[in-house]
């Protein structure tokens, strides 16, 4: 690589870096090692929390081959996440799902798959996208595809805090500890871990576990469990815990 080229890297950094450092929200990853381990619930779950609590909080679909969280959110827009990152639309005109909270509401930012738009994500667009989240929300929560790519890897980078999710199982937590140990690598700090579908009366494998998540078959039920009617259930108690041990940390 000549000086030039050096230098060009070397500012685009900075500029990365100032970029990202301006006040606004906390941006916070939820990666995981493997899939199926329950991370996209979670993601909504936890930003459903967030908002409840008074917080202007948004969740959006990172994965761009097997994006879901508009299967939740119930639209799937016509500008979405992937249309920017493709070049497709602007910032301006990203279009989100609103979703009622009890008696707040939770911005969602879903994503169309790359396999549908046949274009690939242009990865130096993603801090572009999150400085302009961060300017208008107190939280953004980022969800995700599993595993380790230059996809998943590079918003993590750009991340306030990091949260691995993981199952309660033993190949989950050898993924966790495969995966923290690549971040760790590429100098990312990680938060904690949050297991999740937790049944077994142990400590786990993990060190640094902020929460674990009981398993439970109503968790898929969202928004449903965050209308006035459950507001007092026992998943809505525990994702507000698991936010208030986020918000400490962040």
């Amino acid at each position: 690589m000549n000086v030039d080229s050096l230098l060009v890297k070397v500012k685009e950094i900075i500029r990365i870096y100032k970029l990202l450092r301006l006040p606004g929200g906390k941006i916070v990853s939820l990666p995981s090692g493997k899939g199926g381990v329950g991370k996209t619930v979670i993601s909504l779950h936890l930003s459903a929390a967030l908002s409840q609590q008074g917080y202007a909080t948004a969740v959006v679909d990172m994965n761009f081959a097997l994006p879901n969280l508009h299967s939740y959110a119930g639209e799937l827009p016509n500008k979405t996440v992937t249309h920017y990152l493709t070049g497709l639309c602007k910032l301006e005109e990203l279009e989100k799902v609103n979703v009622k909270i009890g008696n707040s509401i939770l911005h969602v930012y879903p994503s169309r798959s790359i396999v549908d738009l046949v274009r690939k994500p242009q990865i130096e667009k993603i801090p572009e996208l999150l400085a302009y989240l961060k300017d208008k929300y107190d939280y953004i929560i980022l969800d995700l595809a599993p595993g380790v790519s230059k996809y998943s890897v590079y918003p993590v980078k750009l991340s306030d805090c990091v949260f691995v999710v993981t199952a309660d199982e033993r190949a989950s937590y050898i993924d966790a500890t495969k995966i923290s140990k690549i971040f760790e690598v590429s100098g990312i700090k990680i938060s904690g871990y949050i297991i999740n579908k937790y049944k077994k009366r142990r400590d786990s494998e993990l060190e640094n576990v902020i929460y674990r998540i009981p398993i439970n078959s109503g968790v898929k039920k969202f928004p449903e469990i965050w209308n006035r009617k459950y507001l007092k259930s026992k998943l809505v108690k525990q994702f507000t815990e698991l936010a208030e041990m986020v918000i400490q940390i962040c």
